[in-house]
């Protein structure tokens, strides 16, 4: 008699098996851009040939040092590969300015009265290479905007500001 009890971990294996489609699907549409193959992607990046074919299936996503080599080889910046939304300045929030639009930024005092905790997350920001501020920027506006369409979807007000 076999044992049932293992049959439920092959499940959880299967349901995670394209975790990182978007990443796959923007690495393979990159790619087939510049007409480069798997091979070509593990010659130039010194990934396997397996890692690499993991990679454009979407069962497997590299990380930082081997993302921006990626990036590198296609000539596209490791944050877009990683999130998507490039545009010609760069990285963007995943609606365009959102955070401009809600947060109506200028110059005019906006920074002059910041709270503690402001001020160590910018501290901790200028910390990280430039690379990875991008990339922790962007998330923050990704979450924000979910942030937003939540309450948008569920709630009658906007989340509080404070």
């Amino acid at each position: 008699m076999t044992n049932q009890g293992n049959c439920f971990n092959l499940l959880h294996m299967v349901e995670n098996a394209h975790k990182h489609h978007a990443f796959a699907t923007r690495l393979k549409s990159e790619m087939d851009r510049k007409n480069k193959s798997i091979k070509d992607l593990s010659l130039s990046t010194g990934v396997t040939y397996e890692m690499a074919r993991r990679y454009t299936l979407g069962t497997a996503k590299p990380r930082d040092e081997k993302l921006e080599r990626i990036a590198e080889f296609l000539g596209v910046e490791p944050a877009w590969l990683e999130y998507g939304q490039l545009t010609e300045k760069g990285i963007e929030p995943a609606e365009d300015s959102f955070v401009t639009q809600r947060s109506g930024a200028n110059s005019n005092g906006e920074f002059t009265e910041l709270s503690e905790d402001e001020k160590r997350l910018i501290r901790t920001f200028r910390e990280f290479p430039p690379v990875e501020a991008r990339n922790m920027l962007l998330a923050f506006e990704m979450r924000l905007k979910k942030l937003y369409d939540f309450y948008e979807k569920y709630a009658s007000t906007p989340p509080p500001s404070e």
